[in-house]
Formats: C-alpha cells, structure tokens, sequence
C-alpha cells in the first residue's frame, strides 16, 4: 500500500471516527457552571498539576501599562503611572479599571477587535473596489455598542435581524451592514453568473456567521459533506434558507428617521445610481415569495436537489438545539428565529466562543488557541472548566461585557510578571498553565496611536468618514480605482486614532499592513503576528514616524528642558527606567548632536532621532 493512498485512507477513518463521535463533542455539550469563585481559582489548579506556582505580581508601572493598552489601547500617562506606583493597592487598581472601562477610548480598542471578526473595509474590493462612502456607520455602530456595554445577545440580534426585531430603529438596521461587510462587485456581474454570484454572497454571511458566533466552519460543506466535521450538506443548505430570501438594502435616513428602503437585488451588470444623501447600508427581505431551498449538488446551481427548511445542523439537534420560524406580514422571520437561537441563553457554543474572545485579547491567546474552530479539529481549551465559568459569568450576568473585563484584569494570574523563569520553562515551555504573563507583540493601530499619543498630537475626535492619511507616492501608483489622495503634509485632522482610517481593499495602509492587519475579504479571528526586518526598516525611516518623533522632542525640550532625555523615554515606553538605560540614551543623543552641529535645532533632531529608535524598541511594541 502506498504512502499515498494509506494517508488518504487514514484521513477518511479519521474523519469518520470523528463524526460518529461528534455527538459527545465538548463545544456542543451543555453549558454548566463549574465549582470555584475566581479565574485564579482555575489557573491554579492548572498549575498545582504541574507542580508550579504562579510568578510575582508585576511592578505597579508595567502592570499599568498592560491596564491601558489592553482596555483603551493607549499607554498612560507619567502623570497615571507615578500616581498608581505611589498607591499601587488592590481598591487603586479596581478603581483604574473602572474608570478605563467607562472612557470613549475603550469601544475604540474593542471595537476593532470585533471589526477584525466582521470583515470591515470602506471599499468593495475584488474588481472594482468602489467606495462604500456610508460603510463607516457600521464601525461606528460597532463602537458605540461596546462603549455602551450592550448586552452580548442584543448584539447578535441587531447584526443578523435587526431590521426584523426593531424596524423603526436606525441602529438595529446599521447593525445588519455586519452581513454586507464582506467583498461585492454587484456593478460587474454578467448575466450567466447572476445566480452564482447571489449565492456567493449568501455563503459569505452564512460562513461569517457560523463561525463569529458559534466557531464553526459549516461554510466547508457547501459542495460536499464536511471532510472533518459532523456537518452535512444538508446541514448547509438548511442554514443558507434562512438567508435566502434577503436583498442588499440601502435606506435613507435623516435625522434619525428612516425613509423607504431601496432594494437592489443582483442583476447582470446592473448599474444604480450613487446616493449622496446619508443613508444606511443593510439587509433586509426581499418581499413577495419565499424562495424554495435546495441542496445543490457539488454546490452547482444548474444541479439542484431536495429542498431543505430553515433548522439547525443534525448533530446540534440531537442535542436538543432547534428554533422554529414564525413569519410576519412583512418578513419571513428567519433571521430573528436563527438570532434568537445563537443568543439563546443555552446555546453553549455562542457563550463559550465570545469568552474565548475576551481571554484571547487580553492575553494574547485564547484558552482555545483555534478561536475560529470550535469544532472537532479545533484545538482543545487548556482549561476547559475556566472556559466554562467565564461563558457562564457572562450568559448570566445578561452578556454585558465589561464585567467579565474586570474579572480577567483584576485576577492575579493577568496580574504577574510576564519574567522568564528557567524552572517553569522546562516544564511547560510553552506557558500553557500560564505560569507567567504571555508578553505578545502590539497590534498595528495601537503602535500607530502609541506614537500619536506619545508626540501629543492624537486626535481624539470619534466617528465619522475614515480618514486617508498621508502614504508613499510609489505606492499611490497600485491605487488604480477609488484612488487614494496625495497628502503632501499631514494635519491633526488625519492624526485620528487607526480605527477610523479608511480601509481600502486594494490598498490596505501600508504601516498597518505592514503590521499584519488582518485581510478584510474574509473573518479574522486572531491576526497573524509576523517579525520581519522591514518592520524595523519602516520605523526607523518612515515619514510618519520621524515627523511623529520630531513632534515629540519639540514637546519635550518646551516642558522638560533640564531633562529631557529622561522625559522623553518615560513617555515613549510608560515604563520605569534603570540609570543603565538613561546613561546609554543621553549618551546616543549626544552623539547624535555631534554629528548635527551644524544644523538648525540640533538638539531637537538629536533627540528625535532617540525617539525613533524608542519607537523601534520591543519595550514599545510589546506589551508584558
């Protein structure tokens, strides 16, 4: 027998075993509250198990920056950092938490993490990438949400019904744009590709949905059985129903009153006119018939087979997992059934999958380390009884968000020093009993904000049209359609925080691209983290940021001109500094200055020039 066909013959057992036995498949099973009172309750164990003990709290200044990053995405101030490590006292810390949580800036940071899961752009991407001059109400939305702690259930509810549940609401329909998100290029589609294109974007909303809210790649079964998991094609199709009958919508409103949806069904090169007046991106019923559900054989529309109702997969109903659909004069009721049961407080994939969410972010990994695969061949939780006990904390505390932050955040496990130590290393090298803090590596936007906030000029201004700030003339030239502006000079008014800059498909901004922001054609559930040495190329010699750091020593040497370098580094890093690191920078910047005597503010260059390689420094872009 060769390797081949052994390997293949394998892979089939496998996955066969693995169906039969899906049924007992942990993520499916119920969801119940485990005995203990505290996150450290569970890590401790863990640790007990391995015979290691948790590593020392973190000093108060590190600890603090952590605080900040993670919940606002901004370091703090020296003025926070020496106030905390004069009274770093459990009260203190619970009150930063607090008050963290309640700033503006807080929707901004988590926000963007839920922009990463609904694959948000500005543009359509594929051929054309048109503007997608309203899509921003959708980020907004998104922010406003978490800043407002917006029950978890309604959320879910507003992004796939929201048209449905509340239709005199403006928001309930901006949520809906999270089944729009994706790439479109309804203008361009040719006349025997209509139906396939329709079901295109019908596999994009269903495969987005199933597995953003419950972890699963039922999206893999739409031409065949699923290689890997207990989904069948039937399954597929009895999900793609409930989506069938819905038409991309765009619906005026001013002042927060809705005129008249315009509905635009695909059509063959079908070309609509451009709405200038503000008005909302959305999906709605299509109206008239319910469209018939058929399995399509090898997912081909000219080969249809048994028609299909709206329900959940077999295994989950097995399970006692259904909904039942009840339509309305002007709805079918299908999304508001499918919303109603992902939010339902005993469906336990929905709870577990967005607690994983929060422990991912704040930890840099989740408990299951596959976020986006729940599934048979997702990674097991390496502590499945503290995943357990968040999910509950949260159904039951109504899916308010917050609350669970604090939990996580105020715990020592998140509270220790994220130091080696040699002894733990050797037996779990790869931190899995969380014997430390993990330090991970910064997103693209908060490195971008961190220098914004450092040199002062961060715009905090919320909402709105996303900005186009300035990028490299060489690159300009791949902008082919929906070209991006020349900025010969940038302004405060494009030094808003990353969230708001305008994410163009075919021409991700190059610093955050560089950075790994994730690919907006598809949902990210965590963001590939690369080290390349263009990375540091780009922070040394980018525009941005030498433009950022001379911004910043003008700043220094006008308040602090008696010690400057020192002032400089604290509000680069947030960090305390040993006597060792101050000597080594005031000595590079006067060699800088030697070398910049004869130039105008030699010594606002020079320290620029330390500010670059600040920004430059792992203590910048990591947080630990």
């Amino acid at each position: 027998m060769n390797t081949v066909f052994r390997s293949l013959l394998l892979l089939v057992c496998f996955s066969g075993i693995a169906k039969i036995f899906a049924v007992d498949h942990w993520a499916f099973q119920p969801l119940k509250r485990p005995a203990g009172d505290s996150v450290d309750h569970f890590i401790e164990f863990g640790l007990n198990s391995v015979k290691l003990n948790p590593s020392e709290p973190a000093e108060p200044h590190r600890l603090l920056r952590r605080l900040h990053l993670d919940l606002i995405g901004l370091p703090p101030t020296p003025k926070e950092s020496a106030a905390f490590a004069k009274s770093p006292s459990d009260d203190h810390l619970a009150c930063i938490v607090d008050e963290l949580l309640s700033r503006p800036q807080y929707g901004e940071r988590w926000g963007r993490h839920w922009l990463d899961l609904a694959r948000y752009a500005d543009s359509n991407g594929l051929h054309e990438d048109s503007d997608r001059p309203h899509a921003w109400r959708y980020r907004d939305y998104v922010i406003d949400s978490f800043n407002a702690d917006k029950p978890y259930g309604r959320f879910i509810r507003e992004q796939l019904a929201g048209d449905e549940i509340d239709p005199g609401n403006p928001d309930a329909w901006i949520a809906t744009g999270f089944c729009r998100n994706g790439p479109s290029n309804e203008e361009n589609v040719a006349k025997n590709e209509v139906e396939s294109y329709r079901l295109d974007q019908l596999d994009d909303i269903l495969s987005t949905a199933t597995q953003v809210f419950l972890g699963q790649t039922i999206g893999c079964a739409r031409c065949h059985d699923h290689k890997t998991e207990p989904f069948k094609q039937t399954d597929y199709y009895r999900l793609l129903a409930v989506f069938e009958n819905t038409v991309p919508a765009y619906v005026p409103f001013k002042e927060q009153q809705l005129g008249k949806p315009e509905l635009r069904p695909v059509k063959a090169r079908a070309k609509h006119k451009l709405l200038k007046d503000p008005h909302i991106r959305a999906l709605t019923e299509a109206g008239g018939n319910v469209l018939t559900t058929r399995v399509l054989l090898r997912g081909n529309p000219a080969m249809p087979g048994e028609v299909v109702e709206p329900n959940v997969p077999e295994v989950l109903r097995r399970l006692g997992q259904t909904f039942s659909v009840a339509a309305t004069g002007k709805s079918t009721g299908r999304r508001a059934a499918l919303a109603d049961w992902i939010a339902a407080p005993d469906n336990p994939l929905t709870w577990r999958v967005m607690a994983n969410h929060l422990w991912q972010h704040h930890f840099g990994r989740g408990l299951v380390g596959t976020p986006g695969n729940f599934g048979v061949s997702g990674e097991r939780s390496t502590h499945p009884e503290l995943l357990d006990w968040l999910a509950c904390q949260l159904r039951d505390n109504g899916g308010h968000l917050k609350p669970l932050h604090k939990l996580i955040v105020m715990s020592r496990a998140y509270r220790q020093s994220s130091a080696n130590r040699e002894d733990a290393a050797m037996v779990d090298p790869g931190n899995r009993s969380l014997w430390r803090y993990p330090p991970h590596r910064l997103e693209a936007e908060v490195i971008r904000d961190g220098i914004l906030a450092a040199s002062g000029n961060l715009n905090v201004t919320m909402g709105g049209p996303g900005i186009k700030p300035r990028v490299p003339p060489e690159i300009l030239e791949q902008s082919i359609r929906n070209k991006w502006p020349r900025v010969e000079k940038e302004s405060s008014a494009l030094w808003r925080r990353s969230v708001y800059v305008y994410l163009k498909r075919q021409l991700p901004m190059p610093m955050l691209d560089l950075f790994d922001s994730p690919d907006t054609s598809r949902s990210c559930a965590a963001r590939f983290t690369s080290t390349t040495p263009t990375q540091a190329l780009a922070l040394l010699n980018d525009e941005f940021v030498n433009e950022q750091a001379r911004y910043l020593a003008k700043r220094i040497l006008a308040e602090q001109p008696n010690d400057s370098v020192r002032a400089l580094m604290e509000r680069v890093w947030a960090l305390p500094l040993s006597d060792m690191q101050v000597a080594e920078a005031t000595a590079f910047v006067a060699e800088r200055l030697a070398a910049r005597t004869t130039e105008p503010d030699a010594r606002k260059l020079a320290l620029a020039d330390l500010a670059v390689v600040m920004f430059n420094s792992s203590q910048f872009v990591y947080v630990d």
